[in-house]
């Protein structure tokens, strides 16, 4: 007798091929021996497999055996945590980041109604006064463009599905969700490092002071009333530990999910999607406020980081205290290094 090296390859395959049509028609012929007839004369098959996906989605653990392979949740047959991850994005987190990021859209242009922005009482006085260096306002631009651009493709990520394809259909979203995820895989890293570089760029006077609890009392002088505040009032600092706290959150999940190579296993990588997601959508809601009022909001706001000077009376309305410190240095008027 051949051994099984000695058989011809096109032997092998077709055997294999005869056990496999063999095991398909036993299946129907056993159930047809096994039907039973059903209430109303009507004949019911079971289905083992429906049976068992029906036993999958009511456990509460995963089903677990044993492989040769080894890696992490290798032997999870089946994850049952992923379709409440699914349904918990999908029933849950969009509509409520979408009512999130579309009420502070709408509240911002009611305010925009009310006030019609903060403008200059005084006007300008022509009077240049130095408040950021060309290697700050690199480090908050850089923040800022990649910023954008990982809310931006975040934003086509989460709500594509139901927000783009309808709209311009299967193909063309696929093209554009590939080319958001690759933006935002590789922007993510990045984004990181200038994160760390604007936390000790900008640290200095950003720190609380009592004058800070006055400011936020008058709401920054937004109604009328004059409120002093040093190099950054209290909004900014707010919005400046807001964006590095919730900023370090956002940069560690999604690091866990763009490099799932160091034994992250599948609830891990589930949680931090759910942190990632939470943490983006929120501080990315919340910026509006900041650049709204850092452009059009209030006047004279833009020019200083667009050009690191500041007028004299923007400086007196917004920044007295710190006016009055460049003055007393002597650094009115001269040019920013």
């Amino acid at each position: 007798m051949p051994s099984y090296q000695q058989i011809p390859l096109f032997i092998k395959i077709l055997t294999l091929s005869l056990i496999m049509i063999a095991l398909n028609f036993s299946t129907p012929l056993y159930a047809a021996e096994t039907e039973t007839p059903a209430a109303g004369g009507q004949i019911s098959v079971p289905n083992p497999g429906a049976d068992l996906w029906r036993a999958v989605r009511q456990r509460d653990t995963n089903i677990v055996g044993t492989t040769q392979m080894k890696n992490v949740d290798a032997g999870t047959l089946i994850n049952t945590s992923g379709q409440k991850w699914r349904l918990f994005r999908m029933n849950k987190l969009i509509p409520i980041s979408m009512i999130l990021i579309g009420g502070v859209l709408v509240l911002l242009l009611i305010f925009r109604l009310l006030t019609g922005g903060m403008k200059l009482k005084n006007g300008r006085s022509g009077i240049k006064v130095p408040r950021f260096s060309p290697f700050q306002r690199m480090v908050h631009w850089s923040v800022a463009i990649l910023f954008i651009l990982l809310g931006v493709t975040g934003i086509i990520l989460t709500f594509g599905r139901s927000g783009l394809i309808p709209i311009i259909g299967n193909e063309a979203f696929s093209y554009i969700a590939i080319i958001a995820k690759r933006i935002h895989d590789f922007a993510g890293p990045v984004f990181a490092i200038a994160l760390i570089l604007m936390l000790f760029t900008f640290m200095k006077g950003n720190f609380p002071k009592l004058l800070d609890i006055k400011w936020i009392l008058k709401l920054g002088g937004i109604f009328g009333a004059h409120v002093s505040a040093g190099r950054y009032n209290a909004g900014e600092k707010i919005w400046y530990w807001l964006a590095m706290i919730v900023g370090v959150i956002v940069i560690a999940s999604g690091l866990v999910l763009d490099f799932p190579i160091f034994g992250q296993d599948r609830a891990m990588m589930e949680l931090s999607h759910v942190v990632h997601a939470i943490a983006a959508i929120g501080i990315f809601a919340v910026s509006f406020g900041h650049i709204y009022m850092g452009t059009i909001g209030v006047e004279g706001a833009y020019e200083a980081m667009k050009t690191g000077y500041c007028d004299r009376n923007w400086a007196a309305e917004h920044h007295d205290l710190w006016l009055d410190e460049m003055e007393r240095e002597g650094k009115v008027g001269k040019t920013v290094k």
